[in-house]
């Protein structure tokens, strides 16, 4: 069964600019692939 990106074990971010994922307990971080600020997946996004 795959993993739920939204379950409540460790939250999942996604980089805003290239789409990167990473699951971590840390908020705030950047993308390691390309500098971009990570957003937690596990929240509502604005339109």
């Amino acid at each position: 069964m795959p993993h739920d990106p939204a379950s409540k074990s460790k939250p999942y971010y996604e980089c805003v600019d290239c789409g990167k994922r990473v699951m971590t307990d840390e908020d705030g971080r950047l993308c390691s692939r390309c500098g971009g600020y990570l957003q937690n997946i596990g929240v509502p996004r604005q339109q």
